[in-house]
């Protein structure tokens, strides 16, 4: 009790000698409020303190020594506070531990060695804090783990080879390597495996002919790795509820046996894939993305949704296409049309189209794409957020309480525009995480980087208040890129599983008024040949003629009136 008194007092926890922490379940200050103690007795006068549980503290910043004092610790979860600086190397004293989350911090510095005796661990959350440093090696030997979670950090690869011992894994979740590259054989052959995310790990080369066996995998995410190979490598996981591959080297036909409503698939930019998109009845919905691949879609959707993807495949685009290239684009993203008169009128377009965990709709009438691809591996997520709440500060407050959101990545293409200079705003509010969530992402227009962990509340200075971003961009090839992507980082479960990822209100792309910007110039007319330069001539020389004739007539009848009215004054 005094080690965990000196603790709480570090912290500045509502805990005195007094009181009985083991009689303790819940601290004051908490936001998930779960913030606990527990102890084991057996019987004797003197209990071992094996379970703390502190989350949801901003105010600590520190890791006290005196917490490595507790032994006995079994499960130890520091998640979702605000702890700098390195993991102490007597953490090895807590040679008990079997659950530690350290998860959503600001720790740095590298994964200490000190921590390979930990050999009981069973779950290890580490994801979105500064560790650096190498993939550290000795996590292999933690044979006793079920669940690792290892990403949003700075860490460098490659994953080593020795994690194919993990063969207790349940849950096993990588990703956001830099350094060397990896290969896939790190993968065991496993029973248990049932949720494997390994996206943007540096995995490169051919998906091996015989995959690792996972009987009872529901979860599957290799998504901006440089995998090769057939496409059907991958159908020993066709029964999982979701397989995403996009953003790889895959190539070959498509197997009509992933094309199916109970699996959400996606193959976006994977351009070597091909084959037929098989017919769909209309009552049957799928969760597919392929944009950014050879399929031929011809038989499964019309000659316009064709026109705009091909568009998206930079095919000779609105050259050939779009007579009438547009110069504006707006849309009320997860929200119905909504329509301003002042100052200028604009509409937003209505965006409520769900996409489910992998999809992109077209909407051919106004010449825009929206795709998405994500999912939460434990909750079913949503795609849509919404708040009856009113956003102040801001005159168009409807379109801050709706927006499109995402577990991975969001694209918006507008498609069509006349070569030119644009100004793109995109509008935020954070209507869903309160603190001490957090959620970060990036966002990348015309594939360049202009936002890296962007967090609307911070920006916005609040929860439910409004913050744009305006950029300003030239568009060449007839197509504007915007992409909000999810890089690791920001909380997971705050208020609920599945709470993270990109989050967008609105989007506006117009022409800046500025003089180099001016709507295009009229068609130029070809220069007059000789014949028609004498031919203009003659014709005028014809009609200076025809008028002086009109005018000396005239000029002789008003002379004559004046003479007879002189001569005949009583006429």
């Amino acid at each position: 009790a005094a080690a965990l008194s000196a603790v709480f007092q570090r912290w500045g926890l509502r805990y005195g000698p007094t009181v009985n922490p083991c009689g303790t379940r819940d601290w004051p200050g908490s936001f998930a409020r779960n913030a606990s103690v527990g102890c084991s007795c057996d019987g004797s006068p003197v209990c071992r303190i094996t379970h703390l549980n502190v989350t949801g503290y901003w105010n600590l910043t520190e890791i006290p020594p005196e917490l490595f004092n507790l032994t006995e610790l079994v499960s130890l979860d520091l998640s979702n506070n605000n702890l700098s600086g390195s993991i102490p190397p007597e953490v090895a004293n807590l040679s008990k531990l079997e659950t530690w989350h350290f998860n959503n911090n600001q720790l740095s510095g590298p994964f200490p060695n000190e921590s390979s005796p930990l050999r009981n661990l069973q779950s290890l959350w580490m994801f979105d804090n500064y560790i650096e440093g190498l993939f550290p090696e000795f996590i292999a030997n933690f044979t006793n783990l079920t669940d690792l979670r290892i990403y949003g950090m700075k860490l460098q690869g490659p994953i080593p080879k020795q994690f194919s011992n993990l063969i207790n894994l349940k849950y096993l979740m990588l990703g956001d390597l830099d350094g060397a590259n990896s290969t896939i054989d790190f993968i065991p052959d496993s029973a248990n495996l049932s949720i494997l995310s390994l996206r943007k790990c540096g995995i490169v080369g051919q998906f091996p002919s015989t995959p690792p066996t996972l009987p009872n995998l529901t979860y599957l995410d290799l998504r901006s790795n440089n995998l090769s190979g057939q496409l059907q490598l991958l159908l020993p996981y066709k029964s999982s509820r979701y397989l995403y591959a996009g953003d790889n080297d895959f190539s070959g036909r498509l197997p009509a046996e992933f094309v199916q409503p109970s699996l959400a698939l996606d193959i976006s930019y994977n351009p070597f894939i091909n084959g037929l998109l098989p017919n769909n009845p209309t009552d049957r919905k799928l969760s597919l993305n392929y944009i950014g691949t050879a399929i031929d879609t011809s038989r499964a959707i019309n000659s316009e949704n064709l026109t705009l993807l091909n568009c998206l495949h930079m095919k000779e685009c609105n050259r050939k296409y779009y007579t009438n290239a547009i110069t504006s684009f707006a849309v009320n993203c997860g929200g119905k049309q909504t329509i301003y008169s002042d100052p200028l009128p604009i509409t937003f377009d209505d965006d409520t189209t769900d996409l489910g965990a992998a999809g992109f709709h077209v909407n051919t009438s106004m010449q825009w794409v929206v795709s998405h691809v994500g999912s939460d591996p434990f909750r079913e997520s949503p795609r849509f957020v919404n708040t009856s709440q009113v956003i102040l500060g801001t005159d168009m407050p409807e379109l801050y309480q709706t927006a499109r959101t995402s577990r991975s990545a969001l694209w918006y293409y507008i498609v069509g525009l006349s070569t030119g200079k644009y100004t793109v705003q995109l509008f935020f509010a954070e209507i869903v995480i309160e603190k001490p969530g957090k959620r970060l992402f990036n966002i990348d227009i015309q594939d360049r980087n202009i936002k890296t962990d962007f967090d609307i509340t911070k920006e916005a200075g609040g929860f439910r208040r409004p913050t744009n971003i305006t950029y300003e961009v030239t568009v060449v090839n007839s197509v504007l890129k915007i992409h909000l992507h999810w890089n690791g980082r920001g909380t997971c479960c705050i208020p609920y599983e599945g709470a993270y990822g990109p989050l967008v209100s609105a989007i506006r792309v117009f022409r800046p008024e500025s003089p180099n910007n001016s709507p295009p110039p009229a068609r130029p007319v070809s220069a007059p040949s000789n014949d028609d330069k004498r031919r203009g001539v003659v014709a005028g020389i014809a009609a200076l003629c025809i008028a002086a004739a009109v005018i000396s007539s005239s000029v002789v009848y008003l002379w004559w009136k004046w003479v007879a009215l002189v001569k005949h004054p009583n006429a």
